[in-house]
């Protein structure tokens, strides 16, 4: 079970378009000082940090990742910009949309679009070592980029 804590009384929490869908929406939470409904606007070729008014602890063991809408992606050229959005299992604070406007006009974000969507995959904490040496002898050892074809 994730669970979110609203930052203000009026947040979205994120939402399921269907009932399988694996991602949660995310909602912008975009109000003045005096709680009127605000636009954030994105220009082309420009981040922006959406405010999403939301706090999360996702169950042990599992990480939270931030990804693109693929509607927004699609049809207004809007997609988070590190794709996916690692949100490390100890962090307490309040969960930002980095969105970028990869089109060529300018885009308002409005109080309580849909800006994201969030999985919740587990995640073990794996121990690392320092070696002196790795074997490779394998079949395509130090082959890189396009080196398995097309």
């Amino acid at each position: 079970m994730i669970e979110f804590l609203k930052m203000y009384p009026d947040v979205i929490l994120p939402r399921r378009a269907t009932e399988n869908s694996v991602g949660l929406d995310l909602h912008a939470y975009l109000k003045t000082e005096t709680g009127r409904p605000n636009n954030m606007l994105v220009s082309p070729r420009n981040t922006r940090a959406i405010p999403t008014g939301l706090i999360a602890k996702p169950p042990e063991g599992h990480a939270l990742f931030l990804c693109s809408r693929s509607g927004m992606a699609r049809e207004m050229s809007l997609f988070v910009t590190n794709s996916p959005g690692v949100i490390d299992p100890d962090y307490r604070g309040e969960l930002m949309v980095l969105l970028y406007n990869g089109g060529f006009e300018s885009y308002y974000v409005r109080d309580g679009d849909r800006v994201g969507q969030l999985l919740c995959l587990p995640c073990p904490i794996i121990p690392f070592v320092e070696v002196q040496s790795l074997d490779f002898n394998t079949s395509r050892g130090d082959a890189g980029w396009g080196s398995s074809g097309r």
